[in-house]
């Protein structure tokens, strides 16, 4: 089955709680005023076999306009990047990492899981992460690993930002860790000193 058609089946319920389909970018997105929410269908097939999957994202567009200042990024990618992303596997360990599509599981019956799981659990995930308190206690939990989903060097500038506009009273905690972990993770000098300069910059802001 062509992916276009397995996106469309899902336009009414996810536009049923608000969410738009964004053809060019492939996702189903929802704005809120400080970036939006993102949702991403995967869809792919291996002979008689096909895995579906989803992931839920959030923007803050105050932090990806900071970090993609000092990341070598394409233009196209900072203005839709996302600041998290997760699989609904992560939010949810009941669910499968992804479906498997075979003789055992249609399609209508995996969708109705992934529907039941939005309902349940998904769509309040999306809701409380676009409080930046929330996420930004995300990143910290995670300051040590990372996020499977995310470069850990993309980790270091989005959990150091969220952290000086969002929760000052981490901020230094979090600046000094970084610091000290860099090198020890593979992080490449040129990128410790975009570091070095975005820090430079966010000691300066009034947060």
């Amino acid at each position: 089955m062509e992916k276009e058609l397995i996106i469309a089946r899902h336009f009414d319920f996810f536009q049923d709680f608000g969410f738009l389909f964004h053809n060019s970018h492939g996702l189903f997105y929802k704005n809120f005023p400080l970036g939006k929410q993102a949702i991403f269908i995967h869809y792919t097939e291996y002979g008689e076999e096909a895995y579906l999957e989803y992931n839920l994202g959030v923007r803050i567009d105050r932090v990806e306009e900071l970090i993609h200042q000092y990341l070598p990024t394409l233009k196209d990618y900072a203005d839709r990047s996302l600041t998290l992303i997760q699989s609904a596997h992560s939010i949810d360990q009941s669910l499968p990492n992804r479906f498997l599509l075979d003789q055992s599981m249609l399609l209508s019956e995996a969708q109705l899981v992934a529907e039941e799981f939005f309902v349940k659990n998904g769509f309040a995930w999306l809701d409380r992460m676009i409080d930046p308190k929330n996420l930004q206690q995300e990143f910290y939990a995670k300051k040590t690993e990372g996020f499977k989903s995310q470069n850990y060097a993309y980790h270091v500038f989005r959990a150091t930002a969220l952290a000086k506009l969002y929760a000052p009273e981490n901020y230094q905690e979090l600046r000094t860790f970084f610091l000290s972990h860099l090198e020890h993770r593979g992080i490449t000098p040129f990128t410790i000193a975009s570091y070095l300069q975005f820090l430079n910059q966010l000691d300066k802001m009034d947060h």
